[in-house]
């Protein structure tokens, strides 16, 4: 038997809506600005995994991986 004090899965739900309820999750440019960095960061990561990680050529992995997302989105 549930407590007297407890709140039922549909009273917690509710609750929760009203608390959310004219509040933006997220600012939609922000997401994609970070979608984007994760895609690229990523990318560049795998082409330092590539070529061994040897140093000096991070930089040339993001531009090279920024380079052919902002392709894949054209």
């Amino acid at each position: 038997m549930q407590a007297a004090t407890s709140k039922s899965r549909a009273e917690v739900k509710t609750t929760r809506g009203r608390k959310m309820a004219g509040k933006p999750i997220a600012d939609p440019v922000e997401v994609n600005v970070r979608f984007a960095h994760n895609v690229i960061a990523t990318a560049a990561y795998y082409k330092a995994v590539a070529r061994g990680f040897a140093s000096g050529q991070e930089l040339d992995d993001w531009l090279q991986a920024e380079a052919e997302f902002n392709q894949r989105r054209i």
